[in-house]
């Protein structure tokens, strides 16, 4: 399977989570039926937007961050949020994230099964 983000229509979306402003998502992959990977996407968040926090229960969310800043919410604990900086909510834990910067907060981010251990 091949997908080009270009070729995805974004879908735009206010107070995800009970987050502020608006939330646009390029997903790549949603709900891929039979693959322990239900959605990949490319998020962008306008200068004070927010994700609100939320928690995973039998899945695993990650977000990588591509360009801007922001704060990223880790089981209650802020950590700056960087190009280059990956954080990952195992089942059970919570996360949430919020573009501090003047420009646009772009991520990756993705949604798996959780492993049954």
């Amino acid at each position: 399977m091949i997908k080009n983000v270009h070729d995805v229509i974004p879908e735009i979306a206010e107070g995800v989570r009970g987050g502020n402003g608006s939330v646009t998502a390029h997903k790549l992959l949603d709900l891929f039926p039979g693959s322990a990977i239900k959605s990949v996407g490319i998020v962008r968040l306008e200068p004070g937007a927010s994700v609100g926090e939320h928690s995973h229960q039998d899945e695993e969310d990650f977000y990588y961050c591509i360009s801007g800043t922001g704060v990223v919410v880790d089981n209650g604990s802020e950590h700056p949020f960087t190009p280059g900086t990956l954080q990952i909510t195992r089942s059970g834990e919570s996360q949430a994230i919020r573009n501090t910067g003047e420009t646009e907060l772009v991520f990756l981010g993705a949604l798996v099964a959780g492993l049954e251990i």
